[in-house]
């Protein structure tokens, strides 16, 4: 074996335990730096199949859209201001788009990311001010 080869199997065999020492490798485990009890997203959406993703999609921007929405009417980024229930997110959904097609559900996402994307600056700016961004 020549000297390249070599060391391109030390590198390789040593490169995985200095990611896993340096703390590089992934876990599933959920940590945050400020609000640790926020509500999960519901266990079902994890479950959607590949034709139902749209439909979670949305569900998570109505969600986010909400949460910017919330934290700017109140003038306020308490934890469950900022990170509320996921059962309001649900119910618009179900009340509005249930039964919407994929098309219908890219449009409502556009809309509600445009609506998001104007609120949150003034929602990063309240709770920037808490330690909540």
């Amino acid at each position: 074996m020549n000297q390249l080869t070599i060391s391109l199997l030390l590198s390789l065999t040593v490169m995985p335990l200095t990611a896993s020492a340096q703390g590089l490798v992934p876990t599933m485990e959920r940590e945050f730096e400020f609000c640790e009890d926020r509500p999960l997203e519901p266990d079902w959406m994890q479950n959607l199949t590949p034709r139902e993703a749209s439909k979670g999609m949305l569900i998570q921007m109505i969600y986010r859209f909400q949460s910017v929405e919330q934290v700017t009417a109140a003038d306020n980024c308490s934890c469950a201001t900022r990170f509320p229930t996921w059962d309001d997110a649900v119910q618009r959904y179900n009340d509005i788009y249930l039964g919407a097609d994929e098309n219908d559900h890219r449009e409502a996402i556009g809309t509600f990311r445009a609506q998001y994307n104007a609120l949150r600056p003034s929602a990063r700016a309240i709770c920037e001010v808490v330690g909540h961004w």
